[in-house]
C-alpha cells in the first residue's frame, strides 16, 4: 500500500504565541508534534516547513542569540526547512484608544511608563513580520501543484490563508488539516480546510523539547 505523502507547515510565530497562550509551553519538537497528527499505517510524514521572522540583531542581542540556536536545534532534523521572512518598523503615529467616558478618541502621545516623560507617537514603532505569511501560503500552493504532498497540517490560526487552502481543497483535490489550538479558534479556517484536529495540552505536552 502507497502511503499518503504529508507535509507540515508551522506559522513560527503564531504557533509560539498560541503554545504559550494556552499551555505556557514553548519548547517543542516538532517531528514528535507532527506524528501525532498522522496515522503512521497510512501517511508519512515527508516534510516539516517553519516560517519565521528572525529578530533583528541590533536591537535584541539576547533574544537573537536564542533565535539562532533555535534555528541550529531545527536544522539538525533532516525534515525540517526554515523559511525566513523578515521584522520591518512600522510607525504608530496615532491610534484610537477608547475611553469609559469620553468614548473613542484619537490619541498622539502617551506618556513613558518609567519617567512620565510625553512622548508621541510618531516617535514609536512596532515591528511587523513581512513576508511570512505570503511565504507559507505560496509554499502551501506549490507544493499542492507540483504534487508534493497528498495532505497538508496547517498549524496556524491565520484566516487569510482560506483563498489559497480553497484552491487546494476544491481544484487540486488535496487535503488540508486546520491543527487549532483551542483559543483562538478561527471559524474561516474550520470552513475552509478538509478537517480540523485540536492540538491539545496532552499532545504539546509529549512533544516537548526537553534538552
Amino acid at each position: 500500500m502507497t502511503k499518503k505523502k504529508v507535509f507540515a507547515y508551522f506559522d513560527g510565530s503564531n504557533f509560539y504565541h498560541l503554545a504559550k497562550l494556552n499551555y505556557k509551553i514553548s519548547k517543542i519538537n516538532f517531528e514528535k508534534l507532527t506524528n501525532q497528527f498522522i496515522n503512521s499505517y497510512s501517511e508519512e510524514l515527508v516534510k516539516i516547513n517553519y516560517f519565521i521572522a528572525p529578530v533583528n540583531q541590533q536591537e535584541k542581542k539576547e533574544e537573537y542569540s536564542k533565535q539562532q540556536k533555535f534555528f541550529a536545534q531545527l536544522k539538525k532534523n533532516h525534515l525540517i526547512e526554515i523559511y525566513l521572512g523578515k521584522l520591518v518598523r512600522r510607525p504608530l503615529n496615532k491610534i484610537n484608544i477608547l475611553c469609559d467616558k469620553c468614548g473613542i478618541q484619537e490619541a498622539d502621545n502617551f506618556s513613558c511608563p518609567k519617567c512620565k516623560k510625553n512622548i508621541k507617537f510618531s516617535e514609536t514603532y512596532k515591528s511587523t513580520e513581512k513576508g511570512v505569511d505570503v511565504n507559507l501560503a505560496i509554499n502551501l500552493l506549490l507544493d499542492a501543484l507540483n504534487n508534493k504532498y497528498d495532505k497538508a497540517l496547517l498549524f496556524s490560526s491565520d484566516a487569510d490563508f482560506c483563498p489559497a487552502i480553497k484552491y487546494i481543497v476544491n481544484n487540486l483535490k488535496k487535503e488540508i488539516v486546520f491543527c487549532a489550538f483551542p483559543k483562538p479558534r478561527t471559524s474561516e479556517l474550520v470552513q475552509c480546510c478538509s478537517q480540523t484536529l485540536s492540538v491539545t495540552k496532552q499532545i504539546i505536552e509529549d512533544s516537548r523539547n526537553i534538552l
